[in-house]
């Protein structure tokens, strides 16, 4: 999964938002949202999660720079999503 955040809040593209997944198969990961990369250069803010034959999330934790806390329930794998801030 592909996830896409976007600040409303916070700043626009969620830059330090951190992510925690929880598969289908109980394997917990953890991710946050950055462009940055070596000097000079920035990456892509969207944050990849590797499922393998997992095909849905059980749970995506957010913890958005301005503190808030959004979880999402039952999130279908294989897809970008776009998360907004609420």
């Amino acid at each position: 999964i592909l996830i896409k955040t976007v600040g409303v809040k916070s700043n626009r593209d969620g830059i330090g938002t951190r992510i925690k997944l929880i598969a289908e198969s109980g394997l917990v990961q953890y991710n946050h949202v950055t462009t940055a990369g070596s000097y000079a250069s920035s990456n892509d803010p969207r944050v990849h999660f590797g499922l393998g034959a997992d095909a849905a999330i059980k749970e995506i934790e957010l913890k958005w720079p301005s503190g808030t806390v959004q979880v999402l329930h039952n999130v279908k794998a294989d897809q970008n999503l776009t998360v907004t801030e609420e």
